[in-house]
């Protein structure tokens, strides 16, 4: 198995205490601090030997995750970095139908986004995205995703903007690209064109999982996917629902005739202690800190795929000892044909970064060899 770290540009605050804590008393927001705080851990699961580092983020909502921009930091982490793989999970390109209005579902910061954002041009995020797996040499894995839950329309607008993405990446020169939401001619002379990867003939590409209605389609398409354990749409109460929907899956990318085993990557809460004594006591704080943090005054928290709220990560984490841990990702392993798991060791931006750093060690440790 491989596992990865799943960070978004977590903040921090003067006297270590976050805005959605009871006990916090006006600590102001650390910027540059939190950026060293930051490269710390990703320099320590790049020195302790980790597959992967997955960024996450996103506009607006900086009182949590300092990342808007995950192709930006990923170029930038891949200079700081020399072996570990990176993702983006997930890159959320602006995408919006004609007369389409915000869900119900979004948080301020999302309907703020959706509002006055100007649309993705793939044009843009092609060369974005080849210039992140040049400068990384190869070690890029581009997830993107369409926040399509509930709309098939919107599904089908998303397929078509990786369409020309990869149309792009693979053509010398761009033959133009005639769909229902995207129109562009030909390039007009010879000499024109955009990066190209450095892996042929693109980047691996991993799609977060955001509807039920998602995953025969992933399949068809051949894509990998991420599903978030104790997220929604499932959770372990409806774990048999979710292993037919990830046989599903698999069924349709084999009728496809898509080469490889399709496998899953599972991201996960995660808070690791040598003691059993240790790990409950920061599970109950952390705990109490993400009911506030998705159930205060205005919620803070994320509608995106993956994202586990504090009922459904109740049931579905990976919070103990490391003995502990293990027995759960062998489940995870088991029920999902999961060959990675990506480590939210910073769930809803509440732990303390030495306890995040002994996550980080005990999972070093004591877990991954257990898979290695």
């Amino acid at each position: 198995m491989d596992f990865g770290l799943f960070n978004t540009w977590n903040a921090l605050y003067a006297g270590g205490k976050v805005p959605w804590d009871p006990t916090y008393s006006g600590g102001k927001l650390l910027e540059e601090e939190a950026y060293l705080k930051n490269y710390e851990e990703i320099d320590a699961v790049e020195a302790m030997g980790w597959d992967y580092i997955w960024l996450g983020g996103g506009h607006f909502s900086k009182q949590g995750s300092m990342d808007p921009q995950v192709l930006m930091l990923a170029a930038v982490l891949a200079e700081r970095t020399s072996r570990i793989k990176i993702g983006s999970s997930i890159h959320r390109p602006m995408l919006r139908l004609p007369g389409e209005t915000v869900s119900e579902r979004a948080l301020p910061h999302e309907r703020y986004a959706f509002d006055n954002l100007m649309l993705a041009d793939p044009l843009q995020v092609a060369e974005q995205v080849a210039i992140v797996d040049q400068v990384s040499q190869g070690r890029f894995i581009y997830g993107p995703g369409g926040r399509t839950r509930g709309s098939d329309e919107r599904r089908e607008y998303f397929y078509e903007f990786l369409e020309v993405l990869k149309q792009l990446w693979t053509e010398e020169h761009f033959s133009g690209f005639e769909g229902k939401y995207y129109s562009y001619p030909a390039f007009y002379e010879p000499y024109m064109g955009i990066p190209k990867p450095y892996q042929k003939p693109y980047p691996p590409m991993l799609l977060p999982v955001d509807s039920q209605e998602s995953f025969v389609p992933m399949g068809e398409k051949g894509y990998r996917i991420a599903i978030g354990a104790g997220s929604s749409p499932h959770n372990l109460r409806g774990s048999a629902i979710l292993r037919e929907d990830v046989k599903s899956y698999r069924k349709a990318w084999m009728d496809a005739g898509h080469p490889g085993d399709p496998t899953t990557v599972v991201r996960v809460p995660t808070l690791v202690a040598d003691t059993k004594a240790k790990a409950d006591r920061r599970t109950e704080d952390l705990m109490n800190l993400a009911r506030i943090y998705y159930a205060g005054r205005v919620a803070i928290g994320s509608t995106d795929a993956g994202s586990a709220g504090p009922d459904a990560t109740e049931e579905v984490n990976l919070f103990g000892t490391p003995e502990e841990v293990v027995d759960k990702i062998h489940m995870f392993r088991e029920a999902f044909s999961t060959d990675e798991i990506m480590f939210e060791c910073n769930w809803t931006s509440s732990v303390p970064r030495d306890v995040v750093m002994d996550t980080l060690r005990c999972l070093t440790d004591k877990v991954i060899p257990k898979f290695k």
